[in-house]
């Protein structure tokens, strides 16, 4: 087969079909789309995943460069998916994503192998974004990283967080401040994230109180997820303590966004999750059929096109018009 735009067309079709290379050549030669054996497919498959990882990200370049919020701000969540292959008990792969919360498209991701881990430092970063991510990436390099870009960060703290110091160099712990917050109470203190490789970053903690109920909830859930993770041993009261509690990290200056407008702004974060299980129920990401590295790589990025292409999809048809062009690409008559 020499023609790209038919293999694209096989190797998506296989990726959404959820059926095996054998059935995916069968209704190929049935719809009169392609006449290709099994072997065929599979060697295109193998050899695909370098073209489909250029596709991928030049689908999340093309939806990079959106309209800013107020004051040149544009919030984009990151975080990363797990895809298990067949009869794995673990981690095979991780797909790493940012999404930009003024269009809930995604503008970048990358897949790697387990061990690959979640640093903001992968991210492509640009002056003017606001990334919002949870606890696992709350590093001093990661931090540093978005500054350096003219980025900010807004980070979930866990109790055991980075070390951080007061204007003062004196040491600060999230959760010791924490606990003079009540229900209903915003707590904010200006800290310095201390960075083993230069100069502290400035930033400020953030934090509010849980009401009882989702206290409670949060509680638990922190005690389950402990006992998991250190197989059955009593969970630390300070992870029970810190489920109480909302805690923020920020490099956002007050001037820029207060501190009620930071929690208030942290909760879209939520919709990262939601993406993910879009990708995982709609698209079946979850789960591999291919035990082959090469197959399954290029499986998974075929997937990631076929996501980018309905979220270019879903914006055209939101913004077309009944002229169907944009004014400013007119060029005046010569």
């Amino acid at each position: 087969m020499s023609d790209p735009e038919t293999l694209l067309r096989l190797l998506l079709f296989h990726a959404v079909n959820d059926s095996g290379l054998r059935e995916t050549v069968a209704q190929a030669r049935a719809s009169g789309i392609a006449q290709m054996s099994q072997v065929a497919l599979l060697k295109r498959l193998r050899t695909s995943g370098t073209w489909l990882a250029w596709m991928s990200a030049e689908l999340c370049a093309a939806m990079r460069d959106k309209p800013r919020l107020p004051e040149e701000l544009r919030p984009r969540a990151v975080d990363s998916t797990t895809v298990q292959g067949p009869a794995s008990k673990g981690t095979d792969w991780r797909v790493h994503y940012a999404l930009d919360l003024t269009t809930l498209n995604c503008d970048w991701c990358e897949l790697t192998d387990a061990r690959g881990a979640e640093l903001l430092e992968r991210t492509p970063m640009q002056n003017g974004d606001v990334i919002l991510a949870d606890r696992n990436f709350l590093r001093p390099a990661g931090v540093r990283a978005a500054r350096k870009a003219g980025a900010h960060v807004l980070l979930r703290l866990r109790w055991t967080h980075s070390a951080m110091q007061t204007r003062h160099a004196e040491v600060f712990r999230a959760l010791d401040h924490a606990k003079r917050v009540k229900v209903g109470e915003i707590g904010e203190w200006s800290v310095e994230l201390v960075d083993p490789r230069g100069a502290p970053i400035a930033g400020r903690v953030v934090v509010t109180r849980l009401p009882a109920p989702l206290a409670a909830k949060a509680e638990r859930r922190a005690a389950r997820s402990s006992i998991k993770k250190h197989k059955h041993k009593q969970p630390d009261a300070r992870s029970l303590l810190a489920a109480h509690y909302v805690m923020l990290f920020t490099t956002l200056p007050a001037e820029q966004l207060a501190a009620a407008d930071v929690l208030d702004l942290y909760r879209y974060r939520w919709q990262v999750e939601l993406a993910f299980k879009r990708l995982k129920q709609l698209l079946k990401i979850g789960r591999l059929p291919h035990k082959d590295i090469q197959c399954a790589k290029a499986w998974i990025l075929a997937k990631l096109v076929v996501a980018l292409l309905l979220d270019t999809l879903y914006q055209n048809a939101r913004t077309i018009s009944p002229w169907g062009y944009r004014y400013h690409e007119l060029k005046p008559a010569a």
